[in-house]
């Protein structure tokens, strides 16, 4: 199952965890601050570059489509069965 990306930040349906941000990585070299659109979460600095972590500061995301885990969503699915919920 892919990821999903939300534009608002969900919970898990299963555990309740909350969705995480949908970042990027953006690789620069030591040449002055970033400049662009996104926000700054994370930087971590090399001898020749840095290594930004760039969030647009709405988009988040689930592992498992609209679960967190592989194993909340069969969890979740088990659960539903042992319930009674059949697909006819």
């Amino acid at each position: 199952m892919p990821r999903r990306i939300f534009k608002e930040q969900v919970s898990c349906p299963n555990c309740g965890k909350l969705a995480k941000k949908h970042t990027t990585s953006h690789w620069k070299r030591n040449e002055g601050p970033y400049v662009g659109n996104m926000q700054v979460i994370n930087k971590r600095a090399t001898w020749d570059q840095d290594i930004l972590t760039l969030w647009d500061g709405e988009s988040y995301e689930m592992y498992c489509g609209y679960f967190c885990t592989n194993r909340c969503a069969q969890e979740f699915g088990n659960d539903a069965f042992d319930a009674g919920f059949r697909r006819s």
